[in-house]
């Protein structure tokens, strides 16, 4: 007899290899129908993980996908930027967690889209 207060098996591994798979479609399908800029990128269970020295990556990115900013000082004068959003090219659908992550030099430039972002 199951309770609610049990925890739910972990997925095996074709659930995990499945939802990779679903991941890696929903990114390379945006990429490819919005023409979005393509930079390395590791699709995991969860979400596909962009990095990128382009900030021009996540300001396109924002641009076509909306989302939020955040703004991380890393120190030695550098400042990570990321993106999170969705993936997902026909209007209404909603695909997987994407995350676009560009380090930036703290005296470098930040589009001002993408600086507004983080105080939305």
């Amino acid at each position: 007899m199951t309770t609610s207060f049990q925890t739910p098996p972990p997925p095996t591994f074709r659930e995990q290899e499945n939802a990779r798979q679903r991941n890696d479609l929903d990114y390379e399908v945006t990429v490819n129908t919005l023409d979005l800029p393509s930079a390395e990128h590791t699709v995991d269970v969860d979400a596909v993980r962009v990095t990128s020295a382009d900030i021009g990556v996540l300001a396109a990115w924002l641009e076509e996908k909306g989302g939020t900013v955040a703004r991380l000082d890393a120190g030695h004068g550098v400042i990570v930027w990321t993106l999170s959003t969705n993936a997902g090219a026909d209007e209404g659908y909603v695909g997987c967690r994407v995350f676009v992550t560009v380090p930036v030099p703290a005296s470098g430039f930040v589009p001002c889209e993408v600086a507004a972002a983080v105080a939305a």
